[in-house]
């Protein structure tokens, strides 16, 4: 067993000697000769740490999915494309990389998170080869090394090594620079930096508080006064602490949290900053600053910003990124399992279907229903399954138009949820957490927390959430009544296509018993297509539309299952649970079974226990709950 002891640490330390790389101008300027993206700008590097950590990109429709983000939000892939999108062009050095980027959205929709996996990226980025960052070793503020050049040097070094150089000395460092190297550029020490926000190194932050004991200082710094006697003047850069959050986040990101709720002279600064990439302080000119502004505020802040012509000039500055709550229920399931796995619920049992009713539950109030879609239909559209004669274009168009509206910018935080799912933990009484318990829980606590969600609407998405689950619960359990369900179903779905397919092409069959050929089973296709209330006129449409389905999956190299299509997944199931329906009934609903009824239970609960992931309790509470809706 490997001993954490002193040997241990220095092999650690060692292996990070890179990191503390220190050197003259002399050598930096070959460095950076032979890796000229070590001198990106601000934004320029945040791009380049975003796409470091790969891409995936849909085979069809649909934004591009990046990995830097994957891990930690979900279901807001259009918002971080938009993200993303903006450092791409900032990178470029177009006019955007002047504005602030402002994230608008209700509590809870990720805003705060994305800002901190900026912030904790670049961090770690700065600690790769790829990221390296350098700065002149005496300046407060991490300066790039090359506002060292003269602006004749400038020209032509850029003319022959393509780096962009922005920006001049900040005044410390001019006064150093003149006083102490008497300007030999050569020996000005440079060193490698690592960003952090804890120690204030390319990174700063900013959170309104009380105007009475808040100044601008926070953000330019202040006048040293224990200083001015001794350099015998205020206009001495020597007696200025270059401590501010503007300061600190040269050559990173400046996070303004609630940024509309800040005073009007500390807006101001952030104007200069943004639009002039300058920092202005009492004694001093303007000086250069590189950093990406990312801020973030609520919509009802918003809304009173654009209203109020005194911060016309910032309107100007600002670019939107409207940031919506996630409307789709897998990936809603996700946040909650990764919340909940960081706060370690002791290892109680969770049932199948309950971070799922949960989740649909959180998104229903955060959908609107209109003409076309109920609530409960949205829930399954937007989550990609598919309801049968409903194309996906018009899904996209119904919910673009339901964006604009406003869908998704109101609802259930994830939050409320998961307190919910926290007291259905932390229940002693209980030794699982099932879907019904939450079920209540969330009903429970509607007067527990305050939201702006009308009783109607909560009510609304609780109906549709009841009506989902029962119909998976009572999925759940004919499942478990049927023998090798899946293999069942996909043996039905394989010989549906086979004939069907024969029957198109009016070719012949294999028979599985004999290996002869044979004419394709014309009444194995309408036992299915009955189920579906297919006519016989409508037969021969609804089985080229089949195989040409089947046909599509096979060329993208998808594997040809049996629920890939809505209509055959309804088919099937119909089929293969209308064996069994009596049975279920009778022995999900029967108070006193005799004997042949409770092995048929006992195997049941079996198989909910070993193959479909329930325990004893949750298991029988399922039993008992659809054998309260068959008999109701």
């Amino acid at each position: 067993m490997e001993r954490f002891n002193a040997d241990w640490l220095a092999q650690h330390q060692s292996s990070h000697e890179e990191w503390n790389w220190e050197g003259t101008f002399a050598q930096y300027l070959e460095r950076v000769q032979d890796r000229p993206t070590i001198a990106d700008l601000a934004h320029a590097r945040i791009y380049r740490m975003i796409l470091a950590h790969g891409v995936d990109r849909p085979e069809k429709e649909g934004v591009p999915q990046y990995r830097f983000f994957s891990d930690e939000l979900f279901g807001i892939d259009e918002t971080l494309h938009e993200i993303v999108e903006y450092f791409a062009a900032a990178a470029r050095g177009l006019d955007i990389r002047r504005r602030i980027l402002l994230m608008m959205g209700s509590p809870g929709t990720g805003k705060s998170t994305i800002t901190a996996l900026l912030k904790k990226g670049l961090e770690e980025y700065s600690r790769t080869d790829a990221g390296a960052l350098y700065a002149i070793s005496f300046c407060p503020q991490q300066e790039e090394p090359l506002h060292l050049l003269p602006e004749a040097a400038r020209r032509e070094f850029m003319d022959h090594t393509g780096i962009m150089i922005e920006g001049d000395l900040c005044p410390l460092c001019r006064w150093t620079v003149d006083h102490e190297y008497q300007n030999k550029l050569a020996q000005v020490p440079v060193k490698r930096v690592l960003i952090s926000e804890s120690r204030r190194i390319g990174i700063g932050t900013f959170a309104p508080s009380d105007s009475k004991v808040q100044d601008i200082s926070e953000l330019v710094g202040s006048m040293d006064l224990s200083t001015i006697s001794r350099y015998g003047s205020e206009s001495d850069p020597r007696a200025y602490r270059f401590d501010g959050a503007f300061n600190a986040a040269n050559r990173g990101i400046m996070e303004f949290i609630e940024m509309l709720k800040a005073q009007p002279d500390f807006l101001h600064g952030l104007l200069t900053l943004a639009q002039e990439r300058k920092i202005k302080v009492g004694r001093f000119g303007l000086f250069d600053a590189d950093e990406a502004i990312i801020a973030h505020t609520n919509e009802n802040e918003f809304t009173r910003f654009i209203s109020n012509k005194a911060y016309e000039a910032l309107h100007n500055r600002v670019l939107l990124i409207k940031v919506p709550y996630n409307l789709r229920v897998s990936q809603e399931i996700r946040t909650y399992e990764k919340m909940m796995h960081l706060s370690r619920p002791d290892g109680k049992h969770i049932a199948p279907n309950t971070l799922r009713v949960a989740a649909m539950f959180g998104i229903g109030t955060r959908l609107k229903a209109d003409a076309k879609f109920s609530i409960k239909e949205k829930l399954v559209l937007y989550d990609g399954q598919e309801l049968p004669d409903v194309q996906q274009r018009e899904i996209r168009r119904v919910r673009e138009k339901a964006r604009s509206d406003g869908e998704g910018f109101q609802g259930v935080s994830p939050r409320h949820i998961l307190d919910a799912l926290s007291y259905a933990v932390s229940n002693d009484d209980e030794p699982c957490v099932t879907p019904t318990a939450i079920l209540r829980g969330i009903k429970d606590s509607f007067d527990q927390h305050i939201t702006h969600v009308k009783e109607p609407d909560l009510l609304e998405s609780l109906k549709a959430t009841h009506e989902l689950y029962d119909e998976a619960a009572k999925n759940e359990i004919q499942r478990a009544f049927v023998d090798s369900f899946q293999d069942a179903a996909q043996l039905l779905y394989d010989n549906y296509l086979e004939n069907a397919e024969a029957r198109i092409m009016h070719t012949t069959v294999k028979d599985p018993l004999t290996g002869e050929e044979v004419e394709p089973n014309e009444k194995a296709l309408q036992s299915l297509e009955r189920s579906l209330g297919i006519s016989e006129a409508a037969a021969t449409a609804f089985r080229q539309e089949m195989v040409n389905k089947a046909g599509a999956m096979a060329r993208r190299g998808q594997s040809l299952r049996w629920d890939a299509h809505p209509k055959m997944k309804e088919a099937i199931e119909k089929k293969l649970f209308s064996d069994v329906a009596n049975l279920v009934k009778v022995t999900t609903s029967t108070k006193v079974l005799n004997e042949q009824q409770r092995a048929r239970v006992t195997e049941v609960k079996r198989r909910l226990v070993e193959e479909m992931h329930y325990c004893d309790t949750c298991a029988q509470e399922l039993l008992d709950y659809v054998g309260y809706l068959l008999t109701n």
